[in-house]
């Protein structure tokens, strides 16, 4: 595998770019199988440590994986959304439950959870938001990631 981004450590298969030049792309959905997406171009990879996040999911932290709003593309099915604070709405399947999106309005990108894909080991988080807010039981997920406390500087793109 080649390395790409030396400021994050992305390699060529998180960015869903193989040697040969070709894109790669991820297939996921919900537990029932009425919703399905595909994303194109990740950008990033994160582990999300905010009570909502934690909240929503019913997990200790949430690992997302952030596209530009064009590589995000639903494949079947529609998503229902909540709106869980100003200019922040969640997207999840109507019918199971299952969390897949997180969509702020002001940005160019939304996070899809990892967990929801199909292959979610071909993308790895690569660093930790709003550690601050970490539950103990989470000291040794991702150990060796940077951890932000809050927002991740802009170098990261993600968040």
């Amino acid at each position: 595998m080649f390395e790409v981004g030396a400021r994050i450590g992305f390699r060529l298969e998180r960015l869903n770019v193989r040697a040969d030049g070709l894109k790669l792309l991820l297939d996921g959905g919900c537990l029932c199988g009425r919703v399905r997406y595909r994303l194109e171009r990740v950008r990033g990879a994160f582990f999300c440590h905010c009570a909502m996040c934690r909240r929503a999911s019913g997990a200790n932290a949430l690992p997302w994986a952030s596209v530009a709003r064009a590589d995000f593309s639903l494949t079947s099915g529609a998503l229902a959304f909540y709106a869980s604070s100003p200019g922040v709405r969640r997207g999840f399947c109507g019918a199971c439950g299952s969390p897949i999106l997180f969509d702020m309005s002001s940005e160019d990108a939304v996070d899809v959870t990892l967990g929801t894909l199909d292959a979610p080991d071909r993308i790895r988080p690569t660093h930790h938001l709003w550690a601050a807010s970490a539950l103990a039981m989470s000291a040794g997920l991702g150990s060796g990631l940077p951890r932000h406390q809050e927002e991740a500087p802009p170098e990261h793109g993600a968040g």
